[in-house]
């Protein structure tokens, strides 16, 4: 598993973790770091995806919220929520990372910790997203 891979599964934990239990992202993203033995690059970027992920979530939920079809916000589960929040907030303030890595990795994510439609769920929302904050 790729250093970023794991860092985007980190920042998955605690974003959960904070809509779950509450507690600070801060709070929460020490105690993942720490309970997964991460360090060095992996945690360094899943910190700074959290932070632009926390601070930026009533942009973000806005902007996924306007392109799902015919579903509420609230009904989607916490678990896509949060790989849609991540992967938008890698979209807008990551621009070294390539488009096509954030959405594959954001459905490879999605397989793994969500149902079996989540990939494509994931796939057509950060599509519509990326051809609009994106000129890759």
């Amino acid at each position: 598993m790729s250093r970023r891979r794991k860092a985007r599964e980190m920042a998955l934990q605690v974003l959960y973790a904070v809509d779950l239990s509450g507690v600070s992202w801060e709070n929460a993203l020490e105690e993942t770091i720490t309970r997964r033995s991460s360090s060095g690059e992996a945690a360094d970027y899943a910190g700074k995806l959290v932070e632009r992920a926390m601070n930026s979530a009533p942009k973000l939920d806005e902007m996924i919220s306007e392109r799902l079809e015919n579903w509420a916000f609230e009904r989607v589960s916490i678990i896509d929520r949060n790989i849609l929040r991540i992967a938008l907030a890698e979209l807008l303030y990551f621009p070294d990372t390539p488009t096509k890595v954030i959405i594959d990795e954001a459905i490879e994510i999605a397989h793994r910790f969500s149902s079996r439609e989540a990939g494509r769920f994931v796939n057509g929302i950060l599509d519509r997203l990326a051809g609009e904050v994106r000129e890759d």
